[in-house]
């Protein structure tokens, strides 16, 4: 078996259509040359940064809205999940004056996909799916993905 491994670096700044108001983005992915005889796609969600200034938000959670893990269940969904990371504010505390940044690590949760898809829209929002107000300036993230893509290597 081969296997193409493929980098997809997102950020908030730079979205191809957003209404941050609700924390949902859309990027057209342009990926080089791909092959046409790939078996199986895994996703991965190396690392995500995102700054809360601000903000009091408990809980982020990244869905991407437009592909799902076809193996998988989600009580939020009823169906498939489509929830790639989830963080938890470690410095939850009432009247919080200090800025906030959360991280998340996470290369080792594949996320199984059908395809390799043309765009990917992002839902960011907190535990319970209500949306995240990511409109002030003060308030962006980052998201790099890894997409490895297996093929039969016939030449073993």
């Amino acid at each position: 078996m081969g296997k193409d491994i493929f980098r997809v670096i997102l950020d908030s700044e730079n979205p191809t259509n957003e209404t941050e108001t609700i924390g949902e983005y859309d990027f057209n992915i342009r990926l080089p040359f791909t092959r046409s005889d790939y078996k199986e796609y895994v996703l991965y969600a190396d690392n995500f940064n995102i700054s809360l200034k601000g903000l009091t938000t408990e809980a982020v959670s990244v869905r991407l809205t437009n592909v799902s893990n076809y193996n998988s269940y989600s009580s939020q969904t009823g169906g498939n999940n489509n929830s790639i990371l989830q963080i938890y504010n470690p410095n939850i505390t009432s009247g919080r004056t200090d800025d906030l940044v959360l991280s998340y690590q996470g290369a080792n949760s594949p996320y199984y996909i059908s395809s390799i898809p043309n765009t990917l829209s992002l839902k960011i929002c907190n535990m319970d799916g209500n949306h995240i107000d990511l409109s002030s300036a003060n308030n962006f993230w980052t998201l790099n993905l890894r997409l490895e893509c297996i093929y039969n290597d016939d030449m073993c």
